[in-house]
């Protein structure tokens, strides 16, 4: 087996490495296992919630239409993730298992990648229908229909496929008998394709496109402060005889509030896995077989924990600031209390 290909079935072993390598094996099994296991575990269940009570509250409009794929797509990285974070274990060694760690981490990784660029981008999306519904509230109704909606989301999650194409046209999978271990095991090798790809995946799909939905989000939660401001002021000026229109700027102002959270949340927990991207350009020890590459696994393991809270904790603030989910919330969970009461009673 070459050396090339040993690099990628086996992990990178430091001379002289930055971090002492048990410091290193606390924080990953901690951070990177441990939490990140138990936030996974949550975020499935709490992204199961959210997509029954969007499907109890319906799909009149198009607003729940692209909640329930920001859930479905948030479901999807947090499965993925969760595999990743077992097979991230330092004492599940290459010994212990017949297909190579790395073949699992990069399908698993570069999955949940794929998952969390679909869900930035759902997010943007929403964010810039409720700029929309505070600036042109007259017309939004026929810009962002159920369809657009539909159609939009669906685009998202079919053209974000090329990042994963892009990453699996550089690499193939298959048995290699290993003399070292004395067993056949299911390995990755990297192509001539590769040095073709890597430019357009790290600078395009990791740094333009993320950096690109990041300054999406930005100008959204801007731009709804603004107008959330400007409305409280006319507010402050109109008469008490137009209690109604008072009220439908007051619905705005609230889901309008629920957007900016869920964007600020995205980009605050999204940004520091893609300024340590940007970091190796400049400092070319942190990159993977760089000298400093375990300190960058210590980053890239805690900017993963981010990650996944981000898929993980938006049903704090759907349930927080939205009465709407709030009381379907309750609702929902009222009559399977009733129902768990009725089973145990006939049981006993």
């Amino acid at each position: 087996m070459s050396s090339a290909n040993k690099f990628i079935t086996d992990a990178v072993v430091l001379t002289n490495p930055t971090i002492d390598p048990l410091i290193l094996d606390i924080v990953i099994l901690i951070v990177g296992c441990f939490l990140t296991v138990l936030v996974c575990l949550f975020g499935i269940g709490a992204n199961v919630v959210n997509i029954m009570v969007f499907r109890k509250q319906g799909y009149q409009d198009g607003v729940n239409v692209t909640l329930t794929a920001l859930a479905i797509s948030d479901l999807g990285g947090l499965t993925f993730d969760l595999v990743y974070a077992v097979m991230l274990n330092p004492y599940i060694l290459e010994t212990d298992v017949v297909v190579s760690k790395i073949v699992i981490l990069f399908v698993t990784g570069f999955t949940f990648e794929y998952f969390t660029r679909v869900s930035s981008v759902i997010t943007a999306f929403a964010a810039l229908e409720r700029c929309v519904c505070v600036t042109q509230p007259l017309k939004v109704k026929d810009i962002f229909t159920k369809k657009v909606s539909v159609v939009v989301n669906m685009s998202i999650f079919l053209i974000y496929s090329l990042y994963l194409l892009l990453q699996f046209i550089t690499m193939y999978f298959e048995w290699t008998f290993i003399p070292a271990r004395n067993m056949t095991v299911y390995v990755v090798y990297f192509n001539s394709r590769r040095a073709v790809m890597f430019p357009i995946t790290y600078y395009v799909t990791d740094m333009i496109l993320p950096y690109g939905t990041y300054l999406i989000l930005i100008c959204c939660c801007t731009l709804l402060f603004i107008k959330l401001k400007s409305k409280a002021k006319w507010r402050q000026q109109v008469s008490n005889s137009v209690d109604k229109a008072s009220h439908i700027t007051s619905k705005e102002r609230k889901s309008a509030r629920m957007f900016m959270t869920v964007s600020f949340m995205c980009v605050v927990l999204l940004l520091p896995q893609s300024l340590v991207y940007s970091a190796t350009i400049f400092v070319k020890a942190l990159a993977l077989n760089g000298s400093h590459s375990d300190l960058r696994h210590v980053f890239s393991t805690c900017t993963n924990l981010l990650k996944i809270s981000n898929s993980s904790f938006t049903i704090f603030i759907y349930y927080t600031m939205s009465t709407k989910y709030r009381l379907e919330f309750q609702k929902m969970f009222a009559k399977y209390k009733t129902d768990f009461k009725l089973q145990d009673g006939e049981n006993n």
